[in-house]
């Protein structure tokens, strides 16, 4: 069974492995390297964690999923997610979408924005999925391609 739940500081080593895995399995969809974050000091993680609201998901002890969510005044941006292969397929992403959309609301942000390269069909379908929409603003990175900006608008009672 998968539970999702927010990291705290203390959780640092587990955003550290976790973060580098995803890293490694999936570069093109990241905007670090392996090399440059297997040598940031244990402070940073946790600094991380602090200043972001990190959250993953795990399969019994195991850690197989990452989001982060970034207040930015009123909006939240999304970024860093990622899906273990094992685990993709079985909603987990929707769940770490969802713990992100309810932090946003708790906070009083109206939307939540995120960024999918080209070619990253599967995660730009889950987005549309759980009500995110392309809002038409891209840019094109270097060495990485073109990415799309989406947002979900969130709706605040």
């Amino acid at each position: 069974m998968i539970h999702v739940r927010r990291l705290t500081p203390d959780d640092a080593p587990v955003l550290r492995e976790t973060r580098l895995r995803a890293l490694a399995d999936t570069p093109e969809n990241f905007g670090s390297l392996v090399a440059v974050e297997r040598v940031r000091p244990a402070e940073e993680w946790r600094t991380w964690i602090r200043d972001r609201a990190w959250f993953a998901a795990f399969d019994g002890d195991n850690a197989v999923a990452l989001v982060c969510g970034w207040p930015d005044e009123a909006e939240w941006l999304v970024f860093s997610m990622w899906v273990a292969p094992q685990a993709r397929g079985r909603g987990v992403a929707a769940q770490l979408l969802d713990a992100v959309r309810n932090a946003a609301e708790e906070a009083g942000a109206q939307a939540i924005g995120l960024h999918v390269f080209d070619g990253n069909d599967r995660a730009r379908r889950v987005y549309e999925r759980l009500g995110f929409v392309l809002t038409g603003e891209s840019e094109v990175i270097a060495g990485r391609g073109r990415r799309n900006r989406m947002r979900l608008a969130l709706n605040r009672e």
